[in-house]
């Protein structure tokens, strides 16, 4: 298995070790102008290298999952839900600088706090995995919430972010490995200067300075999660992370914690790295040869077999840390896809639900109807088929949206728009809403369908389940 051919290459097809892996660290196209692959391309790919399943982990959200669950069930396969949450543990002192008055923007400020400022507005990555139904709710409830009480970014991108507190404080049911090489470990043992916003260095951190503060967050993951935190091993072929691995090996040894090999892919075949090249300019509003294209200069993040990863290992100065590392490493994915039970996801839409729906849907509806006096017209139009006049149009309408279960929605809808509208903000609708009376009559948009004889099946047809109604609105100016 070990065998060396030329240029201390080792190719894959000599390998001759276990196959099975899970890939717990991947991003799909659900990470937005970045990740290359699609649910069903990893799905398709699990099922020809016979492996369990695996976890897909976007940027700051679990948009994926309903789509990783529902694939993987059909491909029978075990879906991971999890996220690489936006990690920052000097989110709650930012907010207590603002609220003390402080404007952690503003360059004064930067320029006499440079390291504090720096790891303000530097975001670190966390691999985080939902081990059970509990977990998921967790993650979720933490992404979600994000949003509202760790949204921060220097720039024009806000990022919700996360920090340990708030991440222990809903850590049942959660499997946390130590993050890519921009993970809080990781940062630390390579964040060996400090510079002003001209690049002048004003800072250098030694070695012992960066171990030691690897070693504090190590402790604390490891005192939080106990045998549900996992030290997170890379290869994504940049200059020095075989430096960064051995430290990280020997920090799991010191602390008697597992590892596990992930490769943080974003798309499928090695080739594809130039597709995700080209989305990641677009993301960034430059050019593909640009200085300025923020990207990881290397081929080596697609979604590799076992003995893909053993060749790139071995090739490498990662190999110095033994064979028995990097296998270990592997079989221990297979063991956090056992420890993680199967998930159950109700794939139906949810919104709140108003008593008496119908009844309040129906009596809203008909008022507006006689108060436009509409209900005595006995106007005949030709609507999908049928020839109604006001009244019957309404009835059918209405019936449908009871029928199908949307009341609450559109009166949600129309005490949203009301809203909005008593607050000097201008809405019309897109597309097909504009086919249905009863979106008139509620005052969702402002023009008769019947008039023009605008089709009403469009918008909600008997055999469709589709009942989103797509508002514009201006943009606040601020």
């Amino acid at each position: 298995m070990e065998q060396q051919i030329q240029n201390n290459q080792y190719d894959p097809s000599m390998y001759d070790g276990p196959t099975e892996f899970v890939h717990l660290h991947s991003h799909s196209i659900y990470s937005a102008l970045d990740g290359v692959a699609t649910i069903q391309q990893y799905a398709e790919e699990c099922v020809n290298r016979n492996w369990p399943g695996m976890a897909i982990t976007e940027h700051g959200h679990m948009a994926s999952v309903p789509d990783l669950y529902f694939t993987f069930k059909e491909h029978g396969l075990k879906p991971i839900p999890a996220c690489e949450i936006y990690f920052n543990d000097y989110e709650p002192k930012r907010q207590q600088l603002v609220e003390q008055g402080i404007s952690v923007k503003s360059p004064a400020w930067r320029s006499q706090n440079v390291e504090i400022s720096q790891r303000i507005n530097r975001n670190r990555h966390l691999t985080v995995l939902c081990k059970n139904q509990i977990g998921l709710e967790n993650l979720l409830t933490l992404t979600t919430e994000a949003y509202d009480d760790g949204l921060y970014g220097a720039g024009a991108t806000k990022y919700n972010r996360i920090w340990f507190e708030k991440l222990c404080s809903k850590k049942e049911g959660l499997i946390v490995l130590s993050g890519c090489l921009n993970g809080p470990v990781c940062h630390e043992l390579r964040y060996k200067e400090i510079k002003d916003k001209d690049g002048n260095i004003i800072d250098v951190r030694d070695a012992e300075k960066r171990a030691k503060a690897a070693i504090e967050y190590v402790s604390k993951f490891k005192s939080a999660f106990g045998e549900d935190y996992y030290i997170e091993l890379q290869m994504p072929g940049i200059e020095d992370d075989h430096v960064v691995f051995k430290q990280l090996v020997s920090l799991a040894d010191g602390f008697n914690i597992k590892t596990v090999i992930t490769n943080d892919s974003h798309y499928l075949e090695r080739r594809d790295y130039d597709i995700q090249t080209v989305m990641m300019a677009v993301a960034q509003g430059v050019t593909v040869d640009s200085p300025d294209l923020f990207h990881v200069n290397s081929s080596e993040q697609f979604f590799k077999t076992r003995a893909e990863l053993w060749s790139y290992y071995m090739s490498n100065e990662y190999s110095k840390n033994g064979l028995d590392v990097f296998h270990k490493s592997c079989d221990n994915t297979l063991e956090i896809i056992d420890k993680c039970e199967n998930i159950i996801l109700d794939g139906n839409p949810k919104f709140p639900r108003i008593n008496n729906d119908a009844t309040i849907l129906t009596d809203i509806t008909i008022k507006e109807l006689c108060k436009r006096n509409l209900h005595k017209s006995t106007r005949i139009f030709n609507i999908d088929g049928n020839n109604v006049t006001y009244l019957d149009q309404t009835k059918i309408e209405l019936q449908r949206f009871i029928n199908k279960g949307f009341a609450s929605y559109f009166l949600i809808t129309q005490d949203l728009i009301k809203y909005g509208k008593s607050n000097g903000l201008i809405f019309g609708p897109r597309g097909s809403a504009g086919g249905s009376l009863v979106c008139y009559l509620l005052g969702l948009h402002s023009l008769d369908p019947l008039i023009w004889n605008l089709s009403f099946d469009r918008f909600l047809a008997e055999a469709r389940g589709g009942y989103r109604l797509n508002l514009g609105m201006p943009k606040p100016v601020s």
